[in-house]
């Protein structure tokens, strides 16, 4: 019966083996040899949710009243939700009425309350949950959140690259700091969203028009140590060094995925506060704090919090702190006033 048993599962087992082999054979050399078609590893925006309504923000759990659009990018066109303040919301359901595209250009305009630019990380898009649950804290705390989809996620048009969804991202800032009028942006970026407004905000201090402030949530210092450290990568780990160089990261590179935060914060002339909890297991807590000591010794005016492996919070959680608030607020409360732009 045993014997039977044996040879009933060694094809099964023969076919575990070759795949795992080819997988971690195969997998880095297909990385060498093509790596503008392998990016889709670290972008994995082909992971969707089925049968979503962009334009419906209720329907996908966003509390506060919103408005979904599309802007014109490089690349297409670019989804994009304006979520208001709770606050102003709740005005206007008890007034029982909804805004025009123009009553929200001018909340957003006239308000004083600051707003989120908010940027996801990788896989699905704006309305995967845990986002959702963020921006649903923010709007409570009476921030206007604006959040979009680079190329290639939800209903954003193209294929993602680094450099391709950094200009998304600095299309849909500009259309927001036309609209605002003020410098009273905060962007906020999240695991992969925070290489994308590292790089967006290095941009705008180089030209000496930064946000008013810059929030990492659960960031990393640089690609290779982002590839080297995912869990994803144990199957790797017979590659020293030198071969991560050369086969993975020297590669990717060529096609512009770098992801260097750890030297682009040096030149952010804005405020920066890094939010990392000590649990997370997809990016380690240690990447944050590396990108904090790149800030420190550039003597940026930056900021650390920690978040205690005792709250179960991980890479996606952070949301879920009630620290969170309290933090946020502390941290924009210690921010110059807006000036108008001119």
């Amino acid at each position: 019966m045993i014997g039977y048993f044996i040879a009933l599962i060694q094809p099964l087992l023969l076919c575990i083996t070759l795949l795992v082999l080819s997988i971690v054979i195969f997998l880095p050399i297909l990385v060498y040899f093509l790596p503008h078609y392998t990016q889709f590893i670290f972008f994995l925006n082909f992971r969707r949710l089925p049968n979503t309504d962009y334009n419906d923000l209720a329907s996908n759990n966003v509390t506060s009243i919103g408005r979904s659009l599309h802007l014109p990018g490089k690349s297409g066109k670019i989804g994009v939700w304006h979520i208001l303040p709770h606050r102003l919301s709740l005005e206007w359901r008890t007034e029982g009425k909804h805004p025009t595209e123009s009553d929200f250009d001018d909340l957003m305009r006239d308000s004083e309350d600051k707003i989120i630019f908010y940027a996801h990380g990788n896989s699905f898009d704006r309305t995967f949950y845990h986002r959702v649950e963020m921006y649903n804290l923010l709007s409570d705390r009476n921030y206007h959140v604006v959040c979009f989809d680079y190329r290639g996620y939800g209903d954003s048009e193209g294929t993602p690259t680094e450099i391709g969804i950094v200009e998304d991202a600095r299309s849909v800032y500009e259309w927001l700091k036309e609209k605002c009028g003020k410098t009273n942006i905060i962007v906020w970026g999240h695991s992969m969203g925070t290489g994308v407004s590292c790089k967006l905000v290095q941009d705008l201090s180089i030209e000496q028009q930064p946000p008013c402030g810059l929030i990492l949530e659960a960031p990393f210092n640089n690609l290779k140590d982002a590839v080297t450290n995912h869990p994803i990568f144990t199957v790797f780990s017979w590659m020293n060094d030198f071969m991560v160089d050369r086969i993975i990261i020297r590669p990717l590179n060529s096609v512009g995925l770098t992801m260097q935060s750890d030297k682009r914060i040096r030149s952010v002339s804005c405020p920066i506060i890094i939010l990392h909890a000590e649990d997370d297991k997809i990016l380690p807590v240690k990447l944050g704090r590396a990108l904090y000591e790149a800030a420190k010794q550039a003597e940026r005016d930056i900021r650390y919090r920690e978040f205690s492996s005792e709250d179960g919070l991980g890479h996606k959680f952070i949301c879920r702190s009630p620290r969170l608030a309290e933090i946020i607020e502390e941290f924009v409360g210690s921010i110059t006033p807006p000036s108008t732009i001119t």
